[in-house]
């Protein structure tokens, strides 16, 4: 793999599973346990990540963690969920639905690493396509270049790294701090108006101001998304 995958991991007993953890650290993998529902979706709001892997509870707080991750923040990305043998049918209809795979205790620490190399790369090798289209949008990553409606939008590289990460993610819901991170390179908290400057210039270039089929929402005290408006919404 090009560069190291991160793994966040959200168990109920962090000792019971450490020797999990201890197997992907051993093949390459940054791990980030968590033992804290609120942690884990600040980290994903705020770091790139690779895969979840998840104690399952038969409960609502595991349907709610679901909906906050695949509802509210939009993260597409694989979940590999880990249950107890009895769990196994209720959390089958949900892996179905939402289409992420689960193991059932107890587990071969190979076969865990088997999985997670599987999710990890698949999901990479989607999300790295030189080419890829969303609406009137063409997005040539090979050419930073966007264009709309088959002329070449005129963007600087942060513009299109910015543009790019929207339009290959609607939906996707971006901290500040993740975009300074991913964009930018500046791994800290600071007061900074970069993001809204070029998230104010990306709508005008892309024009994507809300009066169409699309637009960036400021979502208060998270950051931005790229949203798909109903036809009704638009505004002709």
């Amino acid at each position: 793999m090009s560069k190291l995958p991160k793994v966040l991991h959200l168990a109920q007993e962090l000792e019971f599973d450490e020797p999990y953890l201890n197997t992907l650290k051993e093949a390459g993998f940054q791990c980030y346990p968590a033992n804290d529902r609120k942690k884990l979706l600040n980290l994903l709001e705020s770091e790139e990540l690779d895969l979840l892997i998840l104690d399952w509870r038969n409960d609502d707080t595991s349907e709610w963690l679901i909906e906050q991750i695949r509802e509210f923040l939009q993260w597409q990305g694989p979940i590999l969920f880990i249950a107890e043998k009895d769990e196994s049918e209720a959390l089958q209809k949900v892996c179905i639905h939402h289409q992420d795979n689960f193991l059932t205790r107890p587990i071969q620490p190979n076969t865990l690493l088997s999985y997670a190399d599987k999710l990890v790369h698949d999901a990479r090798y989607s999300m790295h396509q030189d080419n890829f289209d969303l609406g009137p949008y063409h997005i040539s990553l090979n050419r930073k270049q966007i264009s709309f409606k088959g002329k070449p939008i005129n963007l600087t590289s942060k513009e299109f790294e910015l543009g790019a990460l929207f339009l290959k993610n609607p939906g996707r819901l971006y901290s500040r701090k993740f975009l300074l991170k991913k964009i930018w390179h500046i791994d800290c908290d600071i007061s900074t108006r970069t993001v809204d400057a070029h998230i104010s210039s990306l709508r005008k270039k892309l024009n994507i101001k809300g009066d169409g089929l699309y637009r960036i929402k400021t979502v208060y005290q998270h950051g931005y998304r790229l949203e798909l408006l109903e036809e009704t919404e638009a505004v002709a």
